[in-house]
């Protein structure tokens, strides 16, 4: 009974057991992915160690911490405390550089030559994984420290999580075109004739480094504007930025898409690229629909002579 109270007082144990099963899953499959992997180079072997390593260390450390769910006068130690919020940043941190190790096209274990995923545990339960650590995150500093970051990002500017996804999804779409052209069209010593890059390839490579970065760029100088203002100031020249770096977003988006995931694109296969370009496609088009969707209001409320309609 005292076990099964410490679990359920704690905000977090739906997370922890999540994040369980995520690392067990993911050991499991890099240790797989490991040991029949076609990558045999001495830097692909090292980073296949990594992994296993990071694997090995969010398991272990994940298992930790749901025994001390069960353990009352242990928990009282670590849960709750800096101690937990310390770990979660580890956990994060070695996710991060695991993801980053598996989704390499150079490594042989999430993805293969061509990018595309190869051990789907591995490559699904690896993000799950990370998404989960930043759940955890956000959880302990709701409840430790009274931060929502949810919530404060809801109630500071309209609009202000769709244009922080945008960032991240610029983020990821630019880098991981990057690492495709690298390992593809970059230095070649080392690589099959089959893994060397078209011109073609290299070209659409290029361009979703473009559209990530500017992707990225705009969507960090709205977020930068909107943590700078009130949600209640009225401030057009905002809402008129919006809509046109939105705009842009949705159509540079648009217009890559087609070259991006073609069949001689970078993100034909499905991989970070590919969920990022359309990601980034979608968020767009969502952030165009809610400019038009205030832009509408705020000129049938002029109309109908009502105010107090802002559009920031």
């Amino acid at each position: 009974m005292a076990a099964t109270t410490a679990a359920s007082t704690s905000p977090r144990f739906g997370y922890w057991v999540a994040f369980f099963i995520f690392s067990t899953i993911t050991l499991g499959a890099t240790i797989e992915a490991q040991a029949h992997t076609d990558r045999l180079s001495p830097a692909a072997q090292s980073n296949q160690r990594y992994a296993v390593a990071c694997a090995t260390i969010l398991f272990l450390l994940s298992i930790m911490v749901v025994i001390l769910h069960t353990k009352p006068l242990l928990s009282s130690i670590i849960l709750g405390t800096k101690i937990e919020g310390f770990i979660i940043l580890v956990l994060i941190t070695f996710w991060t550089a695991l993801v980053a190790i598996v989704s390499d096209t150079r490594h042989g274990l999430a993805t293969d030559s061509s990018g595309s995923i190869a051990n789907g545990n591995l490559y699904y339960f690896s993000w799950a994984g990370l998404v989960t650590g930043v759940a955890l995150l956000t959880s302990f500093m709701r409840s430790e420290f009274g931060f929502d970051i949810g919530g404060e990002m809801r109630n500071r500017a309209e609009r202000l999580q769709l244009w922080v996804w945008a960032v991240m999804l610029g983020l990821v779409q630019m880098g991981s075109s990057a690492r495709l052209f690298d390992n593809h069209c970059g230095d070649q010593s080392g690589l099959d004739e089959a893994e060397i890059g078209t011109i073609t390839f290299c070209r659409r490579c290029q361009l979703g480094i473009v559209v990530g970065i500017f992707t990225a760029i705009f969507s960090v100088a709205i977020v930068g504007f909107k943590l700078g203002v009130s949600r209640n100031a009225k401030l057009p020249w905002m809402f008129t930025a919006e809509i046109v770096l939105s705009g842009m977003i949705a159509g540079g988006q648009a217009g890559s898409v087609g070259f991006l995931t073609g069949q001689e694109g970078p993100a034909a296969p499905l991989n970070n690229l590919y969920y990022s370009t359309w990601g980034a496609l979608a968020i767009g088009i969502v952030l165009v629909g809610s400019c038009v969707e205030n832009w509408s209001t705020a000129k049938n409320s002029l109309r109908d002579g009502e105010e107090g309609i802002s559009l920031s």
